[in-house]
């Protein structure tokens, strides 16, 4: 039974999408720098004026700060949410980067046959079961990259069986609190956590990654429960 009455545990087109830059900045650590050390690893692997992919391009951030640091990038942002997609346009726009930015109101299944040198999925996968549909997706991001292109994925992850893993989320939630989200609201989004977070471990992210037909993963940030890799299109 739902402890949040009707509303989905994360509703990308409710109260949490209008909310969700707040609840990023104070629950992810290092939420902006992640899209800056993006920018610093593609820059090495990309050429000047690359197509990238950047699934789930929530409230635009992440699209401002690859267009504005490299103007010469061609972005597609595809999102399933309208109020995010809605967001990402008014963000672009209000930052004078809105050519070159191309935004989708869909799933990554939606977009045409477009070959991509570069992807990034941030902040999405971990609202996904692993029932097949985690799977799909990095599927379907590796069918519309180039051979060898590189794809970064950042998400929220653990073995809930872990020896770690208790205390990794109770030092999390301490960092809420260190954050300023006061005990109320701590104790809602747990309970949307509970709810909506389809937790797997690292290992499992790397299987994934491999049986979507990505190559040479390997992780290049870590904090508390966060973790991001890097790896490639297999060519």
């Amino acid at each position: 039974m739902s402890t949040l009455g009707n509303e989905a545990p994360f509703d990308f087109d409710g109260d949490y999408g209008g909310d969700y830059e707040y609840i990023a900045r104070t629950v992810i650590p290092g939420y902006r720098s992640s899209f800056r050390q993006a920018l610093a690893l593609l820059g090495g692997r990309v050429g000047p004026s690359p197509r990238v992919l950047v699934v789930g391009a929530g409230t635009g951030i992440e699209l401002v700060t690859f267009k504005t640091a490299r103007p010469g990038w061609r972005l597609t942002g595809v999102d399933p949410s309208r109020q995010m997609i809605d967001i990402a346009g008014h963000r672009t726009e209000e930052a004078g980067v809105g050519d070159g930015v191309r935004l989708v109101h869909g799933h990554v299944s939606d977009l045409d046959g477009d070959d991509f040198d570069a992807a990034t999925c941030f902040n999405v996968m971990h609202f996904l079961p692993d029932d097949g549909a985690k799977q799909a997706l990095l599927r379907d991001i590796a069918r519309r990259l180039s051979p060898g292109a590189p794809f970064l994925l950042f998400e929220l992850h653990g073995d809930r069986n872990g020896p770690r893993f208790d205390e990794l989320f109770a030092a999390w939630s301490r960092y809420w609190e260190t954050q300023g989200m006061g005990a109320a609201e701590r104790a809602a989004f747990r309970a949307r956590i509970d709810e909506g977070i389809h937790w797997v471990s690292e290992a499992r992210i790397l299987e994934l990654l491999a049986g979507a037909g990505f190559e040479d993963a390997w992780r290049y940030y870590r904090a508390l429960l966060y973790g991001a890799w890097i790896s490639r299109r297999a060519r």
